[in-house]
């Protein structure tokens, strides 16, 4: 019984403890950012790790790119494991034409927000950092919480440098190809619609133990 309380505590706090609505993006994203108790990882694969919070699964992971998936939205995120292997960095440039455009960055770690409205009111996410990216489109009413769901991934990333350099180290010449150039954005939805039609179930996952689940 403890187990279950103390489980439910930890899984209310991570889903996080400031008011989303009431906050602005620079709150969220700075709380992702500063809170030193969400380190917490329940997912891992091919070399790194991080928290995926209460409400999103995964429905497909093809070598470094992950779909994630609650009860309305998709959310696509790339891994850039050779941008971080030679610590490539490329300057954002904000948007003031974007609906949101700011710089994100924390010590050594940089990305950025870009949010944009595309066709029937929806708005394309686009949020970089620590060398990976998420995409996704939301109606307006659901901005702030899917940025906070999407930060509590991005800023949770831990690399396994070991694992990683054994794996560019054996297979060169695929990883020498860019898939995909996180440091620029996208403005549509036409690159989430092409991956999506492209991007093939694996079920090769490697979980650590999952706190949010209580069984």
């Amino acid at each position: 019984m403890k187990k279950v309380i103390l489980l439910t505590l930890i899984a209310v706090f991570l889903a996080g403890c400031v008011n989303i609505n009431k906050s602005s993006y620079e709150e969220i994203i700075n709380y992702a950012l500063n809170n030193e108790k969400i380190k917490l990882k329940n997912k891992s694969s091919n070399g790194y790790s991080y928290y995926l919070p209460v409400g999103l699964q995964i429905k497909e992971n093809k070598k470094n790119n992950i779909v994630f998936q609650n009860e309305k939205y998709q959310f696509y995120m790339y891994i850039d494991i050779i941008s971080y292997y030679n610590k490539r960095k490329e300057k954002y440039q904000e948007n003031n034409e974007s609906y949101i455009s700011q710089i994100i960055e924390k010590n050594e770690k940089f990305g950025y927000l870009e949010i944009n409205l595309q066709e029937d009111a929806k708005y394309l996410v686009e949020i970089m950092y620590n060398y990976a990216k998420i995409e996704v489109i939301v109606d307006e009413c659901d901005l702030k919480e899917t940025v906070s769901k999407a930060m509590a991934i991005l800023s949770t990333i831990s690399y396994n440098d070991t694992i990683l350099e054994n794996m560019i180290g054996e297979d060169i010449l695929n990883y020498s190809e860019v898939e995909f150039n996180i440091f620029e954005t996208v403005k549509n939805e036409s690159n989430i619609i092409e991956y999506d039609e492209n991007t093939e179930h694996s079920d090769n996952i490697d979980d650590v133990p999952d706190t949010d689940l209580i069984n």
